[in-house]
């Protein structure tokens, strides 16, 4: 009950940001977004709690938390990208940071809870050679122009995609349905980044319907992943 809760007042606080803030971003807005990440740190830890007999479930929801925390950083970083243009650059680099060490730590907990060996990781690094080198293509059709920052956002597109091909993989190994979760979460991910994509590097794109699409997916997906240490079943 208290996960689903703290779901439900994490859900509350995004639509009062995504209100606030979907055509002019504000300090006090930023605290509200950070407020709706908080929750979702909340719904791992509350869901452990809940699922304290599985084995190991702290162990898991620990790197799950670890990553929402660098999660939690990127969000901030990027909006500091809004609100002091002076320095948008260093802040936009170091959002890219922060969210790929984060899905380091999320691809640690599965490595690590659905046995994986080095050889599994196989596909889902494919997935994300495929997502990166997709990305780079598609960027003259898609009209946007990634400049300076090519190098950062195709190893950010590397390991977002290898991260979802993880989730993919521990459901195929375990059938685990917190994996399943896990994975269509990822999907989730990988949609709000299709959708920032242009909003930075495009012309024209960062809309009102944009914004709250991008915020909606990327909530979404983190969501869903701080869901999964409740979901954990022993085989």
């Amino acid at each position: 009950m208290t996960t689903y809760l703290s779901m439900a007042i994490g859900a509350c606080f995004l639509l009062a940001f995504m209100i606030m803030c979907n055509k002019k971003r504000s300090v006090l807005g930023v605290y509200i977004k950070n407020l709706t990440s908080i929750f979702f740190l909340l719904t791992t830890v509350t869901g452990a709690f809940n699922n304290s007999s599985y084995p190991d479930v702290w162990k898991y929801a620990l790197l799950i938390v670890m990553g929402g925390v660098f999660g939690l950083m990127g969000d901030i970083y990027l909006d500091q990208k809004w609100l002091y243009s002076e320095h948008k650059d260093q802040y936009l680099n170091m959002g890219f940071v922060s969210f790929g060490i984060g899905h380091f730590f999320y691809m640690a907990a599965m490595f690590i809870h659905a046995g994986f060996e080095a050889k599994d990781m196989l596909i889902p690094v494919v997935i994300g050679i495929v997502l990166a080198l997709g990305n780079l293509v598609l960027e003259k059709p898609t009209q946007q122009k990634f400049g300076k920052f090519k190098a950062i956002v195709t190893v950010y597109g590397l390991i977002l995609g290898t991260m979802a091909g993880t989730a993919l993989m521990a459901y195929i190994k375990t059938k685990q349905p917190a994996f399943l979760v896990y994975t269509i979460g990822s999907v989730f991910f990988l949609l709000s980044d299709l959708i920032l994509s242009p909003m930075y590097f495009g012309e024209g794109k960062n809309t009102p319907v944009n914004f709250v699409l991008n915020h909606a997916t990327y909530y979404i997906g983190q969501y869903m992943i701080a869901l999964t240490p409740l979901l954990l079943v022993a085989n």
